[in-house]
């Protein structure tokens, strides 16, 4: 069963609604506890996330990290960052990003 296990954890993603009147421009994961924020790998690069829409966002499969993902949205024309933490991306974790 470790096998079975292992394959689900290696397919890792996220549920996010964008329920501001913002576009999404820019998506970011990085493991909980991590001491900094993974800036590198813009997870919708070449895409927006409209407000009311909803999109499945795979993570990198990162080895060793486990399930729990802090999730970083940048929002365009707000100049501002959302942020929801320690989301289960193993298990189709979901986050509505809330004005």
């Amino acid at each position: 069963m470790a096998g079975v296990r292992g394959a689900i954890a290696s397919t890792k993603s996220v549920v996010v609604t964008n329920t501001t009147s913002y576009t999404m421009s820019e998506f970011y994961a990085s493991v909980t506890g991590a001491s900094t924020w993974d800036t590198t790998n813009n997870l919708i690069a070449g895409q927006t996330i409209s407000p009311g829409q909803t999109i499945t966002i795979s993570i990198p499969d990162v080895s060793g990290a486990g399930c729990n993902y802090d999730l970083m949205a940048v929002l365009y024309g707000a100049a501002q960052f959302a942020y929801q933490y320690q989301v289960d991306a193993c298990d189709a974790g979901s986050w509505t990003i809330k004005p």
